[in-house]
């Protein structure tokens, strides 16, 4: 089924692929006359087009999802709800795309649609006040619990160790990312399984333990390098910046004001190289703040 190809290629983040295909679903189910395929197409060219923030381009794809979109057919009505509160969201309505992703949350619980009930607690975590994430994001949790989703339970639990992190509640941040790393490791993405140990290192040095952290980073910073020897590229590289980072603080907090400092500074040619300045600028501002500090305190 064409539909469930694109789902596929969609969630291997090849976006532009995934949008074609969505494309030619869409044509094909309005041949048929399949107004469910057919809505859950067009709403996902337009979140293909979100993603690349085109956002005026995917919006017209969207309004002609919400023409066919019923609530007698659960499977295109959810599915539109989900880009529609996207949309409303990238558009800076964080209170309407709240009350579009809780619409969406009630109608896929009444449902039993599970998956996406997840998927809707996930958008709503995004979307309130830092304070209100954890307890949205732990229902989700409980529903992919529910549901034996390991995927999922991954992303969730990642997601609200750094709502702890923002929150800089830091003991329950490092008790989050380390459940992330059960089940990522359930899979078999090795990098994700490396991200996973980078996450639990970091949390470990910002919850005060950087004995611990310098040990767990000094292996994931050798599986860094030897991962992108292997398959150099912006993504392999980007973690061995991260890693020598988050080593280097480590072991100036250990002690080691040079070694760490020199490690920050190589990491942050790494994170420069792979390209930060562009996807997160704030980021690479951090990591300057970080050198910064380090350079001044004698």
């Amino acid at each position: 089924m064409q539909l469930e190809a694109a789902d596929k290629v969609f969630g291997s983040r090849k976006y532009a692929e995934a949008l074609e295909l969505y494309r030619k679903a869409a044509e094909q189910a309005e041949k048929e006359k399949n107004a469910q395929v057919q809505v859950e197409a067009l709403a996902q060219v337009a979140r293909c087009h979100s993603l690349t923030e085109k956002l005026v381009e995917g919006r017209a794809w969207l309004e002609r999802a919400a023409k066919l979109a019923s609530k007698a057919e659960p499977l295109g009505w959810s599915r539109y709800l989900g880009v529609r509160g996207i949309f409303e969201r990238e558009s800076g309505d964080k209170a309407k795309a709240k009350a579009t992703f809780e619409e969406m949350y009630a109608f896929c619980a009444e449902k039993a649609l599970h998956k996406r009930a997840v998927d809707a607690v996930h958008h709503i975590a995004i979307v309130v006040p830092p304070a209100e994430q954890p307890a949205w994001a732990l229902k989700g949790i409980a529903a992919a619990e529910k549901l034996g989703d390991d995927g999922w339970l991954a992303v969730l639990w990642n997601n609200l160790g750094t709502t702890y992190e923002d929150l800089k509640q830091y003991d329950r941040m490092l008790d989050a990312y380390e459940k992330a790393r059960v089940y990522h490791y359930k899979g078999a993405d090795e990098q994700r399984k490396l991200v996973a140990d980078w996450a639990v290192a970091h949390g470990l040095r910002l919850a005060g333990k950087p004995k611990e952290a310098r040990e767990l980073l000094e292996k994931t910073l050798a599986w860094a390098e030897k991962r992108h020897a292997k398959e150099p590229g912006a993504e392999t590289l980007e973690w061995v910046g991260w890693c020598r980072k988050d080593l280097g603080q480590a072991l100036a907090a250990l002690g080691d004001k040079a070694k760490g400092l020199a490690l920050l500074r190589e990491g942050r040619k790494a994170l420069v190289e792979s390209g930060i300045g562009e996807w997160w600028p704030e980021g690479l501002k951090q990591v300057d703040e970080a050198i910064r500090e380090l350079e001044n305190s004698g």
